[in-house]
Parts: C-alpha cells; sequence; structure tokens
C-alpha cells in the first residue's frame, strides 16, 4: 500500500520535473528564436543603412564630377568656342595666342576630373606616392606632411583605391570646411594591421551634436567596405583627427 504510494508519487515529481524542464526548455528556445530574429534584423537594418551610404556616396560623388565638369570644362568650351565664332579673332595673332592657351588648359581640366573618378596612376605609381603627389597639389600656405613608420608593402589595387579615395575625401573636407593651416598623415604597415591617421589644426566638428555630412558619410561607408576600425576625435576650434586600423586577412 505504502510502496504503491511511494510510487505515484515518484511518477508524479519524475513528471512536474519533466514538464518543467520542457516548459524551461520551451521558453530558453522561444528566447534563443527572439534573440536571433533582433539581431537578423539588426544586421538587415545594418546592410540597408550601409548600402543606402554606399548610394549616397555615389550620388554625390556623380554630383561632384557634374560640377566639374560644368565649371573647368563646360565655362572654357563656352568661352573658347566665343573665340572661335569671332570672325576678328582669326585676324589677331594675341586673339591667336588665347585659344592655343585653353586648349592644354581644357586637356589638363579633363584630366584632373578623369584622376577625380579613378586615380589612373595608382597601379604604375604605388599608393605612397599617389598620396605624396596628392598631397603636393595642396596651396603653398597649408603646411602638409606624411610619415611612414614602416616599409609600405603593396596591396590589393581595390583596396587601395578606397584607402586613397578615403584621404582624398578628408582631404576635400579639410579644404572645403576646416579653416585649418596644416595637415598630417601617418601610415603604419605592420605585419599584422594596417593602419594610418590624418588630423588638421581646423575648426572641428562636434560629432556628437553636429549632424554628418556627406563627406563623412562617404568616408565612412568606405572604411566599412573594407572592415576597417576607425575613430574620429574632434570638437570645436580643435582639429579633426580619424584614426583607421585594418587588420591583416592573412594574419
Amino acid at each position: 500500500m505504502y510502496d504503491l504510494k511511494f510510487l505515484i508519487l515518484i511518477i508524479i515529481v519524475f513528471s512536474i520535473i519533466i514538464i518543467f524542464s520542457f516548459l524551461a526548455y520551451k521558453a530558453f528556445v522561444v528566447k534563443l528564436m527572439k534573440e536571433k530574429r533582433v539581431q537578423f534584423e539588426k544586421e538587415l537594418e545594418y546592410q540597408k543603412e550601409t548600402t543606402k551610404k554606399f548610394i549616397e556616396g555615389q550620388e554625390e560623388e556623380r554630383k561632384r564630377i557634374a560640377e566639374l565638369l560644368h565649371d573647368e570644362v563646360g565655362n572654357k568650351l563656352n568661352i573658347l568656342s566665343l573665340w572661335i565664332n569671332n570672325e576678328e579673332t582669326w585676324r589677331n595673332e594675341k586673339s591667336r595666342e588665347v585659344i592655343s592657351s585653353q586648349i592644354p588648359e581644357l586637356i589638363n581640366a579633363t584630366r584632373n576630373i578623369s584622376h577625380t573618378m579613378y586615380p589612373v596612376n595608382l597601379e604604375e605609381l604605388g599608393l605612397i606616392s599617389m598620396l605624396e603627389k596628392l598631397f603636393s597639389n595642396m596651396d603653398s600656405s597649408i603646411h602638409v606632411s606624411i610619415n611612414l613608420n614602416h616599409p609600405y608593402q603593396k596591396k590589393n589595387i581595390n583596396f587601395e583605391v578606397q584607402i586613397y579615395r578615403i584621404i582624398q575625401e578628408f582631404l576635400t573636407n579639410f579644404i572645403k570646411h576646416s579653416k585649418g593651416s596644416e595637415l598630417k598623415l601617418i601610415i603604419r604597415d605592420c605585419e599584422s594591421y594596417f593602419s594610418f591617421l590624418i588630423s588638421d589644426n581646423g575648426i572641428g566638428f562636434d560629432l556628437n551634436s553636429s549632424k554628418k555630412g556627406m563627406g563623412i558619410k562617404n568616408i565612412e561607408s568606405r572604411l566599412e567596405s573594407i572592415d576597417a576600425k576607425f575613430k574620429w576625435k574632434t570638437q570645436r576650434n580643435k582639429g579633426c583627427r580619424l584614426i583607421v586600423s585594418i587588420k591583416k586577412l592573412d594574419k
């Protein structure tokens, strides 16, 4: 009699344990699925935001090229057209000299726009030489410097194009907005990672309260495309600094 009651009690206890275990496992699975769904939604949102930034960057780049074509090439062609269509031009030696001088300027303007679209000499000259050339075109009133802490090893061309574009974009923002007089670039090409630091002494900006401009969005979009870790250090009237580190895949 007592043995039967004890057996029933054991069965009830085990049943309760099994039920609670099942409910706990079910709750765990539901929680895990919810966390995975949230993570998936976050990743999807991140991909959407990255794609949006990339498209915005492309549109901004097209807009800039269109402006360059209009300002640098279009205006020169209009002026040249006026000179050519003027009958007096061909009778005047000075006018012919003006026309002759306009043609090299058009060629240079077209070449500059071509380099803006794609740095064609990057494969031939290499990243460091192209950056030195980019910096050498700065206004003489601005002090610029490039420091290479380790010997640079050539990378994949697509990677180098992105690095060049990032630094070029920083330079463009510096010229347009910073009101600074100094620009520094430090490059480290170590065994396990590639990094660089670029900074200026301009007016800076507040990352927390200021809405990011298209130039900064372009930079961040390109950095994300090469899996770079980066950090901005900037505040009003104290310059701007961008620190970038990219882990090498073969390490």
